[in-house]
């Protein structure tokens, strides 16, 4: 880019929700860029959007639709990217942007208390991670006679092993044997209409100010 001539940079990572896990090596990796350059261009970089109302309302959309098509179930899991305790205890405003993003979804979705609920997956090590676990609370689920949940994920701007894997089927199990009967992963915005023109909307607002 730099060689073709521009002298403006926008960048978007696709990470909905700010982590320093996640967001800021995207950041890293730039400035460390910038460091070895005797010129480069102005830059922006987008922080997050975790509540802008247009990615809110394709999450919205993307479970109305998937409901349409496969009927409702008992619980909504908002389940997102977990990260250690510790991080969020210095600071690290994850888990605080996760939750109002599954409130704003919420609102969109005129669910009622005790629909829905929010947990973390993905922790590994022996260290305190966010809670709640999403293992364990579709475990406690099953075993308690919720008979179906559906799964979301937004921290996930498009499905990957993690998603795939991890929660379409790892956590699919971990439900079915304690006691669930309907289990289901409502899959991320990927290239949903919705999704692309708000990415391209948030782009564009941006590219204005730049000019």
């Amino acid at each position: 880019l730099q060689a073709a001539g521009c002298d403006q940079l926008l960048v978007l990572p696709l990470f909905p929700q700010f982590s320093a896990t996640s967001t800021s090596p995207v950041h890293d990796q730039v400035a460390r860029w910038q460091l070895s350059q005797r010129r480069y261009p102005a830059l922006q970089l987008i922080r997050d959007y975790h509540v802008h109302p247009d990615y809110i309302e394709a999450l919205a959309r993307r479970v109305e639709a998937h409901r349409a098509e496969h009927g409702p179930a008992d619980r909504l899991l908002f389940s997102y990217h977990g990260i250690p305790q510790p991080y969020a205890d210095k600071g690290d405003p994850y888990p605080q942007q996760c939750h109002a993003t599954t409130a704003a979804v919420v609102r969109a979705l005129g669910l009622a208390e005790g629909e829905w609920d929010i947990s973390f997956q993905s922790r590994f090590g022996l260290q305190e991670w966010v809670k709640p676990y999403t293992s364990e609370l579709l475990a406690q689920w099953g075993g308690a006679g919720v008979a179906s949940v559906q799964v979301l994920c937004p921290a996930f701007s498009a499905d990957c092993l993690e998603t795939l894997e991890e929660i379409a089927v790892e956590n699919r199990d971990i439900f079915l044997k304690a006691g669930g009967q309907r289990y289901e992963y409502v899959p991320a915005l990927n290239a949903d209409p919705a999704h692309l023109d708000f990415l391209a909307g948030l782009l564009a607002s941006r590219i204005t100010a730049l000019r």
